[in-house]
């Protein structure tokens, strides 16, 4: 893959300590509590941050994780979002996350009155009010091959700065490149998977609703279910499909100088 970076490189060339304006603020969705590794958020505008702890994240914003990293994200309405390594989940709204690939770990509030939160991966949804389980997606090849020619194609023309809450020591140009060829500019077949293509659900605990044009089906607590596609309806599985979620014991602000509960707002670098 290392025959990406010379053309990666030309688009992360140009450092600046200023940036362009800032977007139009979107509707606060939650914020990064903590991190081990490098993630990045795409704007709806098409512009991408490097997030760090205390980051804001805003509905229309998606998030991508880079190998070996784990991020937690404290939702607005008191949940708790992990996501796992490799990881694209589009904040569709305060109420619907769009998971495209990876892990998600959503942990139920600490306090009851959570109203149902929607999480959509193709055309399956999981619905939970006050329940806490793990997702795994892996879209079909095909479906997987189309989004990252988009992305690229999409990041390749982005006019807007690549901005950093992370700290003045993290080699932000190093990062972004390695994200940018490692989720789109991938070789166009896919890496061979260790478990069909679909969603798989582990239910921690409470119980949540699997729908898609082919059928429902609950999960309660303790339960594993899987949906091979909207054509197949979901199933109940007897026994761990090969779900593992096992973020560090204790997360980090690994590679950034930032020191603890000062949020920086210094631009490393700028994508023309």
């Amino acid at each position: 893959m290392k025959h990406h970076l010379p053309a990666i490189a030309s688009l992360l060339f140009m450092l600046s300590p200023l940036g362009s304006p800032a977007a139009h603020a979107g509707t606060p969705a939650g914020e990064v509590s903590q991190l081990s590794g490098f993630v990045m958020a795409l704007k709806p505008n098409g512009s991408m941050k490097v997030l760090a702890p205390q980051s804001a994240v805003e509905t229309g914003d998606t998030l991508v994780s880079e190998e070996s990293t784990y991020v937690r994200i404290a939702l607005a309405d008191g949940r708790t979002a992990v996501l796992g390594p490799q990881t694209r989940l589009k904040f569709t709204s305060a109420t619907t996350l769009s998971l495209t690939a990876g892990q998600l770990q959503v942990v139920a509030a600490a306090q009851p009155g959570a109203g149902r939160l929607a999480i959509e991966a193709g055309l399956t949804s999981v619905e939970s009010g006050a329940a806490s389980f793990n997702l795994f997606y892996t879209p079909d090849p095909a479906a997987a091959i189309a989004q990252r020619a988009y992305a690229q194609a999409s990041l390749a023309l982005a006019s807007s700065a690549v901005q950093s809450d992370a700290g003045a020591d993290l080699p932000v140009r190093d990062l972004v490149a390695t994200t940018f060829v490692a989720q789109f500019a991938s070789p166009a077949m896919p890496p061979a998977q260790s478990k069909p293509p679909g969603l798989y659900v582990q239910v921690l605990d409470g119980v949540i609703h699997v729908t898609n044009p082919a059928g429902t089906q609950n999960f309660s607590t303790g339960q594993f279910g899987f949906t091979a596609s909207f054509k197949q309806p979901p199933v109940v599985v007897p026994t761990n499909p090969g779900i593992q979620f096992t973020p560090p014991p204790v997360f980090s602000s690994a590679s950034t100088s930032t020191p603890t509960g000062v949020k920086s707002t210094v631009v490393n670098c700028i994508v023309r």
